[in-house]
């Protein structure tokens, strides 16, 4: 059956009628795409203690901290799969994860893909690094959440007394508990060193002119510790001297943390 619309009027309304209907399939397949790019994770499996695991404790706990960003969520999805997956005492492992920005989609995804996971979340205030950070090499070391990492100590609560800090960009391939064997003795960080890069291109001007913060380097190249990995001992560090404060100068990254952490 066909109409036939005699009036002018009848034929905008027409015109009018057809724009809707191909704006709203528009929006339609614009909101398809986007919920198919942000599928959600399938359920990992429940990951549990081998025979020779002892029950989680405080001597037993091991404790991992890393930054939770949706831009970056895939690589902490692979990173937590995979620790969980290589470790003899899964059930052992705790999670730290530090968050810049309220995103519910992000903890729901964690939740939802790891449901027996033991881990916390808790909040870093950007403005303790604003108008700090310099700008480096890489913009994504700009990020204000890499600089989380030099804030452990007063984010984590007391009774974390020593941890792992992890990059959201790796993969482990084998037990996590060997690293969290490593002993620091007194010292009070354990890292890779780094000296695969022309790191002064990583400081500015005002680095090398400050008769302080130059000396680190001097009569050696100048090398960093890659921050992918870090041990940290948290407990009584800054009680006994032997953490200083940050430097007031601006921050620059070199594999993501700040270069008034060094010395």
């Amino acid at each position: 059956m066909v109409a036939f619309f005699s009036n002018t009027s009848s034929i905008h309304f027409l015109g009018a009628l057809l724009s809707l209907l191909l704006l709203l399939r528009h929006a339609n397949a614009a909101a398809a795409a986007s919920s198919s790019s942000k599928l959600p994770f399938r359920e990992a499996p429940a990951f549990r203690n081998g025979k020779t695991c002892f029950s989680s404790s405080e001597n037993t706990t091991i404790h991992i901290a890393m930054t939770l960003d949706a831009n970056y969520l895939r690589g902490t999805m692979a990173a937590v799969l995979s620790i969980l997956q290589h470790s003899t005492c899964p059930e052992n492992v705790v999670f730290h994860f530090l968050w810049a920005r309220q995103e519910p989609e992000v903890f729901s995804s964690i939740r939802s893909t790891f449901p027996y996971l033991n881990f916390k979340v808790y909040h870093f205030d950007i403005t303790r690094v604003r108008g700090l950070i310099s700008k480096s090499i890489r913009q994504a070391l700009d990020q204000p959440l890499n600089y989380a990492r030099i804030y452990l100590a007063d984010i984590l609560p007391q009774e974390v007394r020593r941890l792992i800090y992890l990059d959201s960009d790796l993969v482990m391939v084998d037990d996590v508990a060997k690293l969290w064997e490593v002993d620091l003795k007194e010292k009070v960080l354990a890292a890779p060193e780094y000296c695969h890069a022309n790191l002064t291109n990583y400081f500015t001007d005002a680095f090398w002119s400050d008769p302080e913060l130059s000396r680190t380097f001097e009569g050696r190249k100048p090398c960093y510790f890659n921050t992918g990995w870090n041990q940290h001992g948290l407990g009584g560090d800054n009680i006994e001297g032997k953490c200083r404060g940050l430097h007031p100068a601006r921050l620059a990254s070199s594999i993501g943390v700040a270069r008034g952490s060094l010395g």
